[in-house]
């Protein structure tokens, strides 16, 4: 099995762990609301802490029309992409995520709270000092579910986290990701 391989199963069992647990937090949940909202501009209205700019940004296979200022790409693989923040506050290896942003691809059902925004509709969920988000792929996208999951206490807050997440872009050589 090659290196690259073999980092990409590491991954991918360290996010299925993280995946059961989200899972068991939204089960306790009985009832989520749906929550409604538009806006205009996301980058202009996403609230202060990590601040986006409408910036692309590429990490093939994906795009993000969004760009958190002071956050730069890590590590992408066909799966998933890792961000992190520019001041050097997390660990240089790209599977460690703890505060770190990482944005996934797969096929799993999302769950969670529901928000309507845009036109799409968003899952939220959160367990262990993260929340993770959920939406489908646009039309013309690869079928799936893009995912962010981001450590809580790191600037990001709910309403910029929902505009980044409306903002990626999933390419055709994406694959899905296992768990």
């Amino acid at each position: 099995m090659s290196k690259g391989l073999r980092e990409e199963v590491k991954l991918m069992k360290y996010l299925l762990k993280i995946v059961a647990a989200a899972a068991v937090a939204v089960v306790a949940i009985a009832v989520a609301p749906i929550v409604t909202g538009t806006s205009d501009d996301p980058a202009r209205n996403a609230p202060t802490g990590v601040r986006l700019v409408a910036e692309p940004l590429e990490a093939a296979p994906y795009t993000f029309d969004l760009t958190p200022a002071g956050w730069s790409v890590q590590a992408q693989t066909p799966t998933a992409v890792t961000i992190v923040p520019d001041d050097g506050s997390t660990s240089t290896k790209p599977y460690d995520f703890r505060g770190k942003l990482v944005i996934l691809f797969d096929a799993n059902r999302p769950t969670g709270r529901a928000i309507d925004q845009d036109g799409r509709r968003f899952w939220v969920s959160g367990n262990s000092g993260y929340t993770i988000m959920a939406t489908r792929t646009h039309d013309k996208e690869p079928i799936g579910v893009v995912r962010i999951q981001y450590p809580d206490g790191t600037g990001w807050d709910e309403a910029s986290m929902l505009a980044f997440l409306g903002s990626v872009h999933v390419g055709d050589t994406a694959r899905r990701g296992v768990g």
